[in-house]
């Protein structure tokens, strides 16, 4: 796909409905950047620490607690970890997750440093990139897809469903496009902290599952 096609990609960030109040306040932070001791972790507590330790091979540099990481799709291994708690990490209903969505254009014209991933950032086989026209290199097809499990033909299937998209430090608030929730209780409780921050952004209800798991 061209590389002007790409740009206009969606990017998506999950985190608990109750870290939205402050990041519509302060924009979305790295956690090098900015510690909200009010932020609530819903991923692997063991992997989060080790991204701090975790050198950025490549320019703008840093750790990858330096970053903001960014998904290119729903559907991640991760979501799947939090919804059944599996690997130790804590079992959440998938109404609590909310993703936050933007796009690599806003991203870029906002002159925000960033680099991106064709895999999951940490694992050996993975490559950095930090060029737009390398974009080519992430395997859309599978970022975006519902089934990412490894086979036998392709075992390399969920390392590179785990792409990343880093922005270093900071994302404003103004490059957030929108909020997409699990179901119209999430939706209500959205609106309404949106309501107190005084921020308004369009926000869209999975029916179609197309980016949480079926319950």
């Amino acid at each position: 796909m061209p590389e002007t096609q790409n740009i206009e990609r969606h990017l998506f960030r999950m985190i608990h409905i109750d870290s939205l109040e402050n990041t519509l306040k302060d924009g979305v932070n790295a956690p090098n950047y900015k510690f909200d001791s009010t932020y609530t972790n819903i991923g692997d507590e063991a992997l989060i620490a080790q991204r701090g330790e975790f050198t950025v091979p490549i320019e703008p540099g840093g750790t990858l607690s330096d970053y903001v990481p960014f998904y290119f799709g729903g559907h991640s291994p991760m979501l799947l970890n939090i919804k059944t708690g599996f690997r130790g990490i804590t079992k959440r209903n998938q109404s609590e997750i909310i993703f936050l969505c933007t796009h690599i254009k806003v991203i870029v014209d906002n002159g925000l440093e960033f680099c991106f991933t064709d895999g999951h950032a940490k694992d050996r086989l993975t490559t950095y990139y930090n060029q737009l026209s390398d974009l080519t290199q992430i395997d859309w097809l599978l970022a975006e897809s519902s089934y990412w499990a490894d086979t036998e033909e392709d075992p390399d299937r969920m390392r590179r469903k785990q792409a990343e998209f880093l922005v270093k430090n900071h994302v404003p608030v103004s490059c957030i496009a929108g909020i997409i929730v699990h179901d119209e209780e999430a939706a209500v409780k959205v609106k309404e902290i949106m309501e107190r921050a005084g921020v308004q952004l369009p926000v869209h209800v999975d029916k179609s599952h197309k980016y949480y798991y079926n319950d």
